[in-house]
């Protein structure tokens, strides 16, 4: 819900998201994953599948930079990835409104390389939203205690 209000909100200006998801990877053989899930809720709600990416489906440095173009020219508007392959020399910060964590990162350092996508010189919005999901009777808010200990 948050992802479609936010795309329908920032529509003029074309304001991209990032989804930050380490616990499932998009794959093709019928199986549940998360990346394929919410891209279907997200088609249902009325976001053009064209406008949502998933970064392990480009998988050389020529398609990458071509991704990251279409995210900073607003025509990929929500990308989805690991942290691990859209954390470092992910250059997509000007047109990111909001970074959503769908889960826990393991180490502090890799929340911290998620959130700097979002928070860094470059982004035209002055006000960013970053959300984190956890969800209720899971492993997650022991998870996120975890990072701040460590952190």
């Amino acid at each position: 819900d948050n992802v479609y209000r936010i795309w329908s909100e920032y529509a003029e200006s074309k304001g991209a998201q990032v989804v930050f998801c380490d616990l499932s990877t998009p794959r093709n053989d019928g199986g549940f994953n998360a990346y394929e899930e919410l891209r279907s809720k997200l088609v249902c709600m009325g976001i053009p599948s064209h406008e949502i990416a998933f970064i392990h489906d480009y998988d050389t440095d020529a398609l990458k930079d071509a991704l990251f173009r279409s995210v900073r020219r607003g025509a990929v508007r929500v990308v989805m990835g690991s942290t691990e392959k859209l954390g470092v020399g992910t250059n997509i910060q000007e047109r990111l409104i909001a970074l959503h964590h769908l889960d826990s990162p393991w180490r502090p350092s890799d929340l911290e390389q998620r959130e700097g996508r979002i928070a860094r010189q470059g982004n035209t919005y002055p006000e960013v939203f970053v959300f984190t999901y956890v969800t209720k009777g899971s492993f997650d808010a022991y998870m996120y205690q975890l990072l701040h200990s460590k952190a």
